[in-house]
């Protein structure tokens, strides 16, 4: 018999989070879920995401829609589309990041779609101390751009709300606010200005330098989503992108912080 993480009680929901925030991620197989089950699920463990864009149906605010699938008029009903997304964490043109648990769970599958996930703290902690004390001195600058992670026509809803973020200044190694775990926001695609210090430095060159440093295989875990599947990752410590989608793929995803579950350090 397959547990049900819905039957989970407290203690094994927190057992459950304090996992993800230092492993990055937790999959689980066969789950059964409705809409309202999903969302009651993430609303044990904190606040959820709900901002009433198109892609989150007026009766289950807090859903959103994965879907390449178009309604009856050739309109988007889901978010990401079916092209190749790169890599990427949830809300990375945002200036305050509090919905770090995402979940996506996955109703119809494709076979001929992978879902990468990389660990982004392990690789800072497999640095010397110097290299660590280095990365440590780095703030980057990041705003959306398009056609970078993936394309977004001019007159697609995602590109409007997108875009209108300003953006923000971060450090390049952050540390998580649950378990004091440093580990590196690398949304390069996103990362437009890099200083040491005061000093401007070359970002591109930054970037180029980090790659092979954080996108080593032995940090990285694949998975192909079949009907029942919930994947569920910590937007700080891992980073993650798609191949493009050759199916019917529809996913339900939440995000939510870990407030009503975990204490903040």
């Amino acid at each position: 018999m397959i547990l049900q993480i819905c039957d989970y009680d407290n203690q094994q929901l927190f057992e459950l989070c304090r996992k993800i925030q230092t492993r990055g991620l937790a999959i689980f197989h066969e789950q059964s879920f409705n809409e309202f089950q999903l969302i009651d699920l993430f609303k044990r463990i904190g606040e959820c995401e709900a901002p009433g864009l198109f892609m989150n149906p007026k009766e289950y605010p807090e859903l959103f829609i994965v879907t390449d699938k178009k309604d009856d008029h050739g309109n988007k009903i889901g978010m990401f589309g079916g092209g190749e997304l790169g890599w990427h964490s949830n809300g990375n043109s945002r200036h305050l990041i509090e919905k770090i648990l995402i979940g996506l769970y996955c109703i119809e599958g494709d076979v001929n779609t992978t879902l990468s996930v990389c660990n982004t703290s392990d690789p800072f902690y497999d640095l010397s101390k110097t290299d660590q004390e280095y990365w440590k001195s780095i703030n980057i600058r990041i705003k959306f751009q398009n056609n970078t992670m993936y394309h977004l026509d001019d007159d697609d809803p995602e590109l409007e709300f997108m875009s209108k973020n300003p953006g923000s200044i971060r450090p390049l190694v952050g540390t998580h606010p649950h378990t004091g775990k440093q580990y590196f926001y690398f949304p390069y695609h996103f990362i437009i200005k890099a200083w040491q210090g005061k000093t401007s430095i070359d970002h591109t060159e930054m970037v180029e330098r980090l790659k092979p440093i954080i996108f080593k295989s032995k940090y990285q875990t694949h998975h192909v989503f079949a009907k029942g599947d919930l994947l569920m990752m910590d937007q700080f410590t891992t980073l993650h992108r798609r191949t493009p989608v050759m199916g019917n793929r529809l996913l339900w995803r939440m995000a939510s912080d870990y407030g009503n579950l975990c204490e903040k350090i």
